[in-house]
């Protein structure tokens, strides 16, 4: 059997971490729309460490996703509101310790 590429399992994971942050909150958690979903990372999906974590996720629908990209300390504030100052901290705490490789295989069955 081939081995999957890198990118492959990391597309895998991607979609389906997305569809279990859908799916865990079913509506947009800024206006409440369950209109055109989209997952969110608090902390950019860039950091290996916190990536594929559930609590660095939330569901928005496509126009407030939008919004808090082009507005970051908006975002910022809209999350230190919803779960509480020590959340981003820990996140970006996490997120900066980072992991020397993702095993990719192990998140995309995590999720599966």
């Amino acid at each position: 059997m081939k081995r999957k590429s890198r990118t492959t399992l990391r597309n895998k994971a991607d979609k389906l971490f997305s569809l279990a942050i859908r799916n865990r909150d079913d509506h947009c958690l800024a206006c409440g729309s369950a209109f055109r979903l989209q997952c969110a990372h608090i902390v950019s999906r860039r950091y290996g460490a916190t990536r594929w974590s559930m609590d660095n996720a939330v569901c928005l629908c496509a126009r407030c996703h939008l919004k808090y990209t082009h507005d970051p300390l908006g975002w910022e504030e809209w999350v230190d509101d919803r779960f509480g100052k020590g959340r981003l901290v820990q996140l970006k705490l996490r997120a900066r310790q980072g992991v020397a490789k993702v095993d990719l295989a192990a998140v995309v069955e995590s999720l599966k």
